[in-house]
């Protein structure tokens, strides 16, 4: 059977009669639960608070978003295919909505639980035990409705609820900074096939030359005008441009390979222009403020978030030293007989109060808080 518990404290001794009374102890109870969480406040940074140099108030680059940046159309192709197929992408949205589900589940331990028990049991009891001297064969059967509902007085489940709320906030924040370096990664990755393509084409130039280099002094050698020092040397200069194009075509198909695991398929760039500098005119990038910056990264958001879930988790651990009740309820009908559940008098319920006290628990919620302190600790260093 599902059961309701209400937590309580240690209450006065007398309460006022009438409603100011009962709003009095209500709301020193509610802000008996707000205190047992710790407040939000950002923690300074070891840093300045103010920049040091000009700033030019141009607005910030982190309101430039990456179709704007990125004026190539192969570039931005590459970008919407991975954002779309990329697998590291894809368990970021899975943690996401697992993050998601925990706080719908920690939010629903706010509200009333209602639930219906149907059981039956038959059975022969012999004669040796039997309170008749005779072999009896009976059966029970039950339709119940039970319900549970805990009052939250000391913010345990909302602390739960605020906790699972910022974490998945943060695990959003954990996706978009997944998103955001995928794209820098693809971009990166095509302005060094556009780099190694140039490099390349130098590199096949050099060769050429070399070869020519090689052949003149080959004749050279030939006819008497030239000594086969020269002739070696040249022969090694080839050898040394053979083996840069080798290396750098090397280079370009692992970058082709990278290029393809974070897009989620093998990529075919056409072939682009040589110089990087034909490629586009970049868009004109403000300074701003470093601070515009720090503001809009996505890990320092989520740092954020992770401290206040840890700050909840610490309001929930000293909830857990407070005295509890358990209500346990049902509702229903009952009978002996499968047919006889639901005729005239065949009602039952039941109601089952319990106080439970923590007194001794070999330091368990001692050792949680103590968790809960040390995981805030860790947020504010991150």
């Amino acid at each position: 059977m599902a059961h309701a518990r209400f937590i309580v404290g240690a209450m006065p001794r007398r309460i006022a009669a009438g409603s100011r009374g009962l709003a009095s102890a209500l709301s020193s109870l509610l802000l008996a639960s707000c205190a047992l969480r710790p407040d939000d406040v950002r923690p300074a940074p070891p840093i300045p608070s103010a920049y040091a140099g000009p700033v030019q108030q141009l607005g910030s680059i982190a309101r430039i978003g990456w179709r704007d940046f990125f004026q190539d159309p192969q570039v931005r192709s590459l970008i919407e295919e991975t954002l779309a197929n990329n697998r590291d992408l894809r368990v970021a949205a899975g943690r996401l909505e697992e993050a998601r589900a925990a706080f719908r589940i920690q939010g629903s331990a706010l509200y009333p639980q209602l639930d219906a028990v149907g059981t039956g049991t038959r059975g022969r009891t012999p004669a040796d035990l039997s309170i008749t001297g005779r072999a009896v064969t009976s059966g029970q059967y039950q339709s119940v409705l039970s319900t549970g509902w805990e009052i939250d007085f000391w913010g345990r489940l909302r602390n739960l609820r605020e906790s699972a709320l910022q974490q998945y906030l943060a695990t959003s924040e954990a996706r978009r900074a997944v998103a955001t370096a995928l794209v820098a990664q693809v971009a990166n990755s095509y302005l060094l096939e556009r780099e190694y393509e140039e490099r390349i084409a130098i590199a096949r130039h050099t060769v050429a030359t070399r070869e020519d280099s090689l052949r003149i002094m080959r004749r050279r050698y030939e006819v008497g005008s030239g000594s086969k020092l020269e002739m070696t040397q040249a022969q090694t200069l080839l050898a040394q441009a053979q083996t840069a194009v080798q290396a750098l075509e090397q280079d370009q198909e692992i970058n082709r390979n990278a290029l393809a695991l974070l897009v989620g398929r093998p990529v075919e760039i056409a072939p682009g222009p040589l110089r990087l500098s034909e490629a586009g005119d970049a868009p004109l990038l403000p300074a701003g403020l470093p601070s515009d910056l720090l503001a809009n990264r996505p890990d320092v958001i989520a740092a954020e978030h992770r401290l206040q879930a840890a700050n909840a988790d610490i309001g929930a651990a000293r909830a857990a030293f407070f005295p509890n009740i358990t209500l346990t309820g049902a509702y229903g009908t009952a009978s002996a007989e499968l047919d006889g559940l639901f005729k005239a008098g065949s009602g039952t319920w039941s109601f089952t109060p319990a106080l439970h006290l923590p007194i001794f628990d070999a330091g368990r919620n001692g050792a949680r808080l103590a968790s809960a302190n040390a995981r805030r600790d860790i947020a504010v260093a991150e």
